[in-house]
């Protein structure tokens, strides 16, 4: 499956954001999407990077990468449950992970 991974600092697209939220409806770890987008939002100020899968201009995936220096937490990473098992979060991963590090980044960890 062909993806293409972006890094946001900011949801300013109300197209991207209303994505996000329906994407994160489907996680476990907010209570809806609307909890998860306040989060992110809030997280977005303060040292955070989101990373989106995506494929056809829609999101499929995404995953945060959070703290600063050369160490990096990367928590919260969804998959839309239509996309799950094709190998996104792998991809999503690897490309986050290639990124930061060619920002300087040395070390992950699992948020």
């Amino acid at each position: 499956m062909p993806i293409t991974v972006h890094a946001y600092s900011s949801l300013d697209n109300s197209e991207i954001r209303d994505q996000l939220e329906r994407l994160y409806d489907t996680s476990p770890e907010f209570g809806d999407g609307h909890d998860a987008i306040e989060q992110l939002e809030q997280d977005l100020q303060q040292y955070t990077t989101l990373y989106t899968a995506e494929f056809n201009t829609k999101i499929i995936g995404a995953i945060w990468s959070s703290g600063q220096g050369e160490s990096k937490v990367l928590e919260y990473i969804v998959v839309h449950p239509a996309n799950r098992g094709r190998g996104v979060a792998e991809r999503l991963v690897e490309e986050a992970c290639r990124i930061e590090e060619s920002k300087g980044v040395k070390t992950f960890e699992p948020g």
